[in-house]
């Protein structure tokens, strides 16, 4: 059983690894959509349930991209953007523990921080109309901004954002970066294109900081609703690539299933 198993799934794993190679990802509570706990979505028929509950993050690369993938429960598309989706505003900080970093999150006219240990060296604005941008940071606290390099779009499966950066662009990313991602709407006139509260039906409804949903663990002292209440964040870690590990766990329970059944058998039980 295990030299079957065995047989089927490295090769298939071993091409899967040559093709893309996973780095990190992450999921997150589904019906987190309300930020800090009192956010409404915008009145207007357009805005479905679960365009901002994004329940899965991902980053993985090529030998010419890095990738950044963004499940949600529902990625609509009514005014024809060319990225294939339209309601997403995403905003994501890497920590990548080269230098101090910066502290400050800009979100339109808002302004949150980073602990004070875990400041940012990367960070990728996402917006619909070839509006997504990468900011550098480098060793002198120098910013670059790179535009041609950064594209996104939807997916065939309907349901995930892809922003796919040049690999020359970016440090080599690995397991120990740290995420800093943020989910809002997009509002091509708005400051920094976020869609910011008031009242109609277009701008967002309910009380707080306008980030729908936050990468973060569900309880705790760094849930979503405790982070954007105080208006520190933490970044996420340990995300891993679990195909190896999973092809590991199917062998183990193989054999002792096979051993098990070995031993019933010795004995002349059914």
């Amino acid at each position: 059983m295990c030299v079957i198993l065995l047989g089927f799934l490295l090769p298939a794993l071993a091409q899967e690894q040559a093709k893309v190679e996973k780095i990190a990802q992450f999921t997150d509570a589904k019906g987190d959509d309300v930020g800090g706990g009192n956010l409404l979505y915008p009145e207007h028929a357009v805005y479905v349930p679960g365009l901002f509950d994004l329940v899965r993050f991902e980053v993985s690369r090529d030998e010419h991209y890095v990738y950044f993938d963004f499940q949600f429960l529902a990625l609509t598309n009514p005014f024809q953007a060319p990225e294939g989706y339209f309601h997403q505003r995403l905003e994501v900080y890497i920590k990548t523990g080269e230098g101090v970093g910066c502290t400050a999150i800009h979100l339109g006219s808002y302004k949150l921080q980073t602990a004070p240990d875990a400041g940012w060296n990367l960070r990728l604005s996402i917006a619909p109309f070839d509006e997504s941008r990468l900011y550098v940071v480098g060793q002198d606290s120098q910013v670059q901004v790179f535009t041609e390099e950064v594209s996104s779009h939807s997916l065939p499966e309907g349901q995930t954002i892809r922003v796919q950066v040049k690999s020359d662009v970016l440090p080599q990313p690995d397991s120990a970066w740290g995420y800093y991602v943020l989910v809002g709407s997009f509002d091509g006139l708005a400051e920094g294109l976020w869609r910011d509260l008031g009242d109609g039906p277009w701008q967002v409804g309910g009380t707080g900081t306008p980030v729908f949903d936050l990468l973060s663990p569900r309880f705790g002292g760094k849930s979503q609703k405790a982070q954007l209440t105080k208006g520190i964040l933490y970044p996420v870690y340990g995300g891993k690539n679990y195909v190896g590990i999973w092809v590991v766990g199917v062998v183990i329970m193989a054999w002792v299933c096979g051993a098990f059944c070995l031993w019933r058998w010795r004995h002349g039980r059914p």
